[in-house]
């Protein structure tokens, strides 16, 4: 229904966001970390949807199209509402959250609030195919070598490192090398940047 409100930023906090248009205030429902950029600026753009259930209408708001576009496919799967999705986007980048799906990390997806196990499987199940159809800007696709980067971070996270931030550095040590590297030396090279 909206695809987008521009506007003027009259209140935010970690979980939603008053947003000004001709006299109206509209309340969005926005990921966590947006939060700061949002403060940031006084007039934003945010890419909508609308969710319409039966005793509520919501509207969730997102910087970029690509984030709204995930977090639609993200409610689709069975069992991930909006504010599950919502909350998913506010504690992991597309980026990771494209890696995690990619390599099966159901570590790093059931450390965030409100996604065990069994929702962490589920979530790579269902969007295994789905993201990989998708052309995101930064798209991280470890096609040939998403096995070698998922035993790289499974290994830092196995020494006690943040899922998350091996996650990153994996992807610098893999985004800096054209050649084939071998797992050892990526270890060795993604410890160098965390």
């Amino acid at each position: 229904m909206y695809e987008y409100l521009k506007g003027k930023i009259t209140y935010a906090d970690s979980q939603k966001a008053i947003i000004e248009i001709n006299g109206v205030g509209y309340k969005v429902f926005i990921p966590a970390s947006s939060y700061l950029d949002l403060c940031s600026k006084e007039e934003v753009t945010l890419y909508t949807s609308f969710i319409v259930k039966e005793d509520s209408q919501s509207l969730y708001g997102f910087l970029t199209k690509d984030q709204r576009d995930i977090f639609e496919i993200l409610i689709s799967v069975s069992g991930v509402g909006a504010k599950t999705a919502n909350l998913l986007l506010g504690h992991i980048d597309l980026e990771s959250l494209n890696l995690a799906i990619s390599t099966a990390d159901v570590r790093l997806l059931s450390k965030i609030p409100n996604i065990g196990k069994k929702t962490a499987e589920r979530l790579i199940v269902e969007l295994k195919d789905k993201f990989k159809n998708l052309n995101l800007k930064g798209n991280m696709t470890f096609t040939k070598s998403s096995s070698l980067a998922n035993d790289a971070i499974n290994a830092l996270t196995n020494l006690g490192y943040n899922p998350h931030k091996a996650q990153i550095a994996v992807k610098s040590v893999m985004d800096g090398n054209e050649e084939d590297l071998e797992l050892g030396i990526l270890i060795t090279k993604s410890l160098q940047k965390i």
